[in-house]
């Protein structure tokens, strides 16, 4: 498959979604070798995904990177809330992991595309993972990690295993063989330290 086809799926695919975060990369989501996986986007941007897209490059995750601080900012000061963080918990963490990860190529991405506050305001029309197994199937990652006990609970039930925390699986989902870690939620209980050794630990999982 070509970026172009990708591309051509995967509007296809957003047709049914309101501002959706479908993935995170840097350049073509095709060339990951990691998926990270959590439940659905806790912020919904102003800005739509297809902004950051680039038909000869794929997702440029450095402009999405300033756009996402900026919207973060702004938000505080609408709210009167005094600055928080320039990262969320979870956002920081990932960004640990991918760096420890490189030069392999890590995508990020949800089981379900819209973003909540939290995944209880989840439609049940919202909870299909439709474009995650789009993504699974025409990527096929190496290695999957998901993190929080909904994503568990959730991909026990969709792909029919007994994923259990800290032990990696390997399994095949719809046609993909793949291996599958899963560990606590990344919004919390993860110093720079333990986010760094668990990158390091699924590069050393990677076929080289």
């Amino acid at each position: 498959m070509t970026l172009l086809e990708f591309k051509a799926e995967l509007i296809t695919k957003l047709e049914k979604f309101d501002k959706p975060r479908p993935l995170i990369c840097e350049g073509n989501p095709l060339e990951c070798e990691i998926f990270i996986v959590g439940i659905n986007a806790a912020t919904e941007m102003e800005e739509d995904f297809w902004q950051f897209w680039k038909d000869d490059y794929g997702f440029n995750k450095s402009e999405w990177f300033e756009s996402y601080i900026r919207e973060r900012e702004l938000k505080s000061l609408k709210s009167g809330k005094a600055r928080g963080n320039k990262l969320s918990n979870t956002r920081q963490r990932i960004e640990w992991i991918v760096d420890e990860i490189k030069p392999f190529k890590t995508l990020e991405t949800n089981l379900f595309v819209k973003a909540t506050p939290t995944a209880k305001e989840l439609k049940s029309e919202d909870r299909k993972p439709c474009v995650f197994d789009f993504l699974l199937q025409t990527i096929k990652p190496q290695i999957i990690l998901i993190h929080g006990n909904e994503v568990i609970k959730n991909f026990n039930k969709f792909y029919n295993v007994n994923i259990k925390k800290g032990e990696i699986l390997n399994i095949d989902i719809l046609g993909t063989k793949t291996n599958v870690l899963a560990v606590n939620h990344l919004s919390r209980g993860w110093s720079k330290e333990k986010s760094y050794e668990l990158g390091e630990f699924l590069k050393s999982k990677l076929i080289k």
